[in-house]
């Protein structure tokens, strides 16, 4: 997991939403989105990897006009009820921004009063005057991939036996965890910590390492985001999906990235080749024979479908920003 919150100005990338997997039952949109982890099948191989996309949120506990003093906000005419304390070591909600300058941001809620809640981050500067929030629980790893009989994956006894699930820490560095089955079953880190509370963040994605032979189908139900999405790419490693269940390539990051004139220099972005199950760098190359290549420098496949997931490999102290306007 990785926090998602730095302020700058963001290019947007227009998408349209010919297949959306969602109804309007009045606002927000409700829908859902299924996804395959693939198996190793009969290739032999180890592991295949697959990724899975949090574009989908739980519902609002609270939405209405709020200003901010540095990392207070305060929310007009709340009452909050809900118990928005961290739990387990991990935030339990963050606050939305939905609407102006800010629209797409959030920040982790690290305490909160009846009328106002504490963010991890200033957003000050998007709430000098009010703008309309929401409060909204987070996703956790179990959510999505489940936990005891409701298990979507593969547990084990160790982490050498189960299937291994990776996400980017605050640190920018990838973490493995998996799901412990037998005496003392679980969710746990690689080094058998307990990671029950685990959770991921919106427009992340999870990546799977199914050491299986068969597919597993994962539907996720929720809300459509109805404002612009921001996954905020920080400097080392990013996962990220895009921020709406609909078809997202290549050509969507051209302009968010760095460019290069090899592998080395420019951002890379990290997808998985679907014969193989593993891990692809591709990057931009700039100056002559321009476009986006593999790390051999071969054209890469900028028609792939990369809105599940991928992972960026930010090169510079500077972060880019992807940010995402639903046509609807």
């Amino acid at each position: 997991m990785r926090n998602n919150i730095l302020i700058f100005s963001a290019l947007i990338v227009s998408l349209n939403i010919p297949h959306i997997q969602a109804q309007e039952v009045s606002t927000p949109i409700v829908g859902f989105n299924t996804t395959t982890i693939k198996g190793t099948g009969s290739s032999g191989q180890s592991s295949f990897a697959s990724f899975v996309p949090v574009n989908l949120s739980k519902a609002p506990v609270l939405k209405g006009a709020a200003t901010a003093a540095g990392t207070t906000i305060t929310i007009s005419g709340a009452s909050i009820t809900t118990n928005l304390n961290p739990s387990a070591g991990y935030p339990s909600h963050y606050l939305l921004i939905n609407t102006g300058t800010g629209a797409g941001l959030l920040s982790d809620i690290t305490a909160y009063t009846s009328s106002t809640v504490t963010t991890a981050d200033n957003l000050s500067t998007y709430l000098s005057t009010p703008a309309t929030v929401s409060i909204i629980p987070h996703i956790k790893l179990s959510d999505v991939l489940g936990t005891g009989a409701g298990l979507l994956i593969a547990g084990g006894a160790s982490v050498n036996v189960a299937d291994n699930v990776q996400l980017v820490d605050s640190s920018g560095n990838m973490k493995v965890y998996y799901y412990k089955s037998g005496i003392g079953a679980g969710w746990k880190t690689s080094s058998n910590a307990d990671a029950t509370g685990l959770i991921v963040y919106p427009n992340e994605s999870i990546l799977v390492y199914r050491k299986q032979t068969s597919n597993i189908s994962v539907t996720q139900t929720g809300t459509v985001a109805d404002q612009e999405t921001k996954a905020v790419i920080t400097q080392n490693l990013n996962g990220i999906s895009s921020g709406f269940p609909i078809a997202m390539t290549l050509s969507n990051l051209t302009s968010v990235l760095t460019g290069g004139s090899s592998v080395g220099g420019a951002d890379n972005v990290l997808v998985v080749n679907p014969s193989t199950g593993k891990l692809d760098v591709v990057y931009y190359k700039t100056g002559i024979g321009a476009g986006w290549k593999t790390s051999a420098n071969a054209n890469a496949n900028t028609s792939q479908d990369i809105s599940d997931g991928f992972v960026v490999k930010r090169r510079s102290s500077s972060p880019a920003i992807l940010t995402q306007n639903i046509t609807r």
